[in-house]
């Protein structure tokens, strides 16, 4: 830009009031002349006021580089006090503002070429010694002789937004390597189109490259058996009617093998466009593992039910039998009950009744195994409707008229599997069992136990009282029969946030690693049957056969409440053959029932969680 003597580029003033008769021709007079000093002021104060409040730095250096014009803001910016210090502080602009000194040889090329620069960005160095970044937009004034006479420009701190702009390319890079290093295949794609695919997506249908992928219809990735619902489901999906975020299908490779895929989509914004980001996953491996998986189990389901037919038929043809073999030893007994010989015979005719009345209590418990394994499966298989109905609902969207079907087939199964048990009503647990540990403490007169219930009344759980009576009568039966007399068993009622506790807890002889990992199976008894077989109910060592676990099981899957339990085996029985005396005084490593109670110990733990409305969770 070229300047004239004046600094003014452009004609000659003129007036705007006429000819003043007073001014030579051509020339405007002395009252234009004061009018246009008064206006040339008035314009050099509002420049002033402008130059000086502006946001942006504004300069102005001399042809060398030299800063003759700053205002404050440009000192401020690179952290001086006033416009003065920071041009007497800059006498080599190059070296001390631009951190890299190349970009101030390619800012001065590019004005060289058009005599202006907008939007030059460079990093600059603060008088700490800090960096920032600016943009800079300068223009050049020449001589005639093309020389510069001076640059003027503007400059504006823009580091936030290079921030911005590295943590963003810092995001799209981790993104880029999360994604191009997947386990799983990643697609984006649009109206069933192709736009982009990862590695792991090519290697998993087979293919050589993503250019025989992109611009192509997903369909060819697809098997036939499943391409019309998969294509229902795409199409679908832009309309915002409700289909599945995760679903399963058919997979088909490039050579024509068939795979098991599990996938994933959500909508994304690329390129200003909407898309749809999707996951895949080969889930061929556990396809065919759960197929044989659910091979096996069938299987042990149908040796399972032959089993419990067999069980069932072998009780109730002992029943008959039975009672006959029972009726005719009670007539023996009365007729020989006179004879000379009786008091011979008495002893043999006892042991009969004896066995015949195990016997009795054998097919009656076998009765209670089968109704009490019935009520379980029925459980399981009101479980597995449900899970079969979550997989349904995640293929596809279940006509009403379906889960009518599916609610009246539930209906069934419960009404015509499941063992008839009371309906759940508002019981106060600590009253319960307190009333247990009282009735426990009438019938071991013969054993040395301290008994103690502690908590308090308020709580409520929702179950059948009766059968919450069963569950802690069974468990504190099992406490009695495995603490050594003088020993201490607690049942404590404890209640939070998170629902009601019931812990049966012993300081007995606890229960190995072993025997842990199979006990609440049911019908598991830790104890050899020639141990309990002569042995009363509470005495010590009497065990059982685990038919008590069995109920609590199904009472638990009934009124949605868990068992479980801790404990540590005395550490005096090194060996599970290893003996407890069952009294505290008789066992030489104890001198008092304090000792006993450090050694081992088992505690069950009954748990209801309540839900919002105050009931027990998953009750039925």
């Amino acid at each position: 830009m070229k300047e004239t003597k004046d600094g003014v580029s452009g004609t000659a003033l003129t007036t705007g009031s006429g000819p003043d008769r007073t001014a030579p021709p051509g020339q405007p007079g002395p009252e234009a002349i004061r009018e246009l000093k008064t206006e040339l002021k008035k314009s050099r104060r509002r420049f002033k006021t402008i130059f000086d409040n502006a946001i942006e730095g504004i300069f102005r250096t001399d042809g060398r580089g030299r800063f003759i014009e700053a205002n404050p803001s440009l000192a401020k910016l690179h952290g001086y006090a006033s416009p003065q210090e920071f041009m007497d502080a800059i006498t080599d602009l190059t070296r001390q503002l631009f951190v890299h000194p190349v970009d101030h040889k390619r800012l001065m090329r590019l004005i060289d070429e058009s005599d202006s620069v907008q939007h030059f960005e460079a990093e600059m160095y603060k008088k700490d010694g800090s960096t920032y970044w600016v943009t800079m937009n300068i223009m050049v004034f020449r001589d005639k002789q093309g020389r510069p006479v001076r640059y003027e420009g503007t400059m504006l701190d823009i580091s936030k937004r290079k921030k911005m702009e590295v943590a963003f390319r810092e995001s799209e890079e981790r993104y880029r390597v999360a994604i191009e290093n997947s386990n799983d295949g990643v697609s984006i794609i649009e109206n069933g189109i192709l736009w982009y695919v990862n590695q792991r997506y090519i290697d998993l249908f087979g293919y050589d490259n993503a250019k025989e992928l992109i611009g192509k219809s997903v369909e060819a990735t697809i098997h036939p058996d499943d391409l019309t619902r998969v294509m229902d489901i795409i199409n679908r999906r832009p309309g915002g009617t409700n289909v599945p975020s995760r679903y399963e299908f058919k997979g088909i490779t490039k050579t024509g093998n068939t795979i098991f895929v599990e996938v994933s989509a959500s909508a994304i914004t690329f390129q200003g466009k909407p898309f749809y980001l999707v996951y895949l996953r080969d889930i061929s491996e556990r396809k065919e593992a759960e197929a044989a998986l659910m091979k096996s189990h069938q299987a042990l389901e149908n040796l399972n039910r032959a089993k419990t037919k067999a069980v069932h038929h072998i009780s109730h043809e002992l029943k008959t039998p039975l009672s006959v073999i029972q009726g005719n030893i009670r007539i023996l007994k009365r007729k020989l009950s006179q004879d000379p010989l009786y008091p011979a015979l008495e002893r043999i005719i006892e042991a009969l009744e004896r066995n015949m009345a195990r016997l009795f209590d054998i097919s009656r418990e076998t009765d209670e195994i089968v109704r009490a394994t019935h009520e379980l499966e029925a459980g399981i298989l009101l479980n597995d409707l449900d899970r079969l109905l979550k997989r349904m609902e995640d293929l596809s969207e279940i006509p009403a008229a379906i889960r009518d079907h599916w609610r009246a087939v539930k209906s069934w199964v419960a009404e015509s599997l499941a063992v008839e048990a009371p309906d759940p009503t508002p019981v106060d647990p600590f009253t319960t069992v307190s009333m247990v540990v009282d009735e426990v403490k009438g019938n071991i007169p013969h054993r040395a136990l301290d008994l103690e219930a502690h908590g308090h009344t308020g709580s409520i759980v929702h179950i059948s009282a009766v059968i919450l009576r069963s569950v802690i009568l069974s468990l504190l039966k099992n406490a009695v029969e495995n603490t050594p007399d003088y020993g201490m068993i607690t049942v404590t009622v404890a209640t939070n946030e998170k629902g009601t506790r019931i812990l049966v807890s012993d300081r007995g002889i606890g229960i190995t690693p072993e025997d842990q990992v199979f006990l609440l199976d049911g019908l598991y008894h830790t104890e050899e049957t020639d141990q309990y077989s002569t042995k009363r109910p509470y005495d010590f060592g009497a065990g059982g056969k685990g038919l008590d676990l069995l109920r609590i099981k199904s009472y638990a899957q009934r009124y949605g409440f868990t068992l479980t339990l801790e404990s540590d085996r005395c550490s005096h029985l090194t060996d599970t053959d290893a003996g407890c005396p069952g009294d505290i005084r008789r066992c030489a490593f104890c001198e008092s029932p304090a000792d006993c109670a450090v050694s081992g110990g088992t505690t069950f733990t009954i748990l209801f969680t309540t839900n919002k409305a105050g009931y027990n969770t998953d009750v039925r």
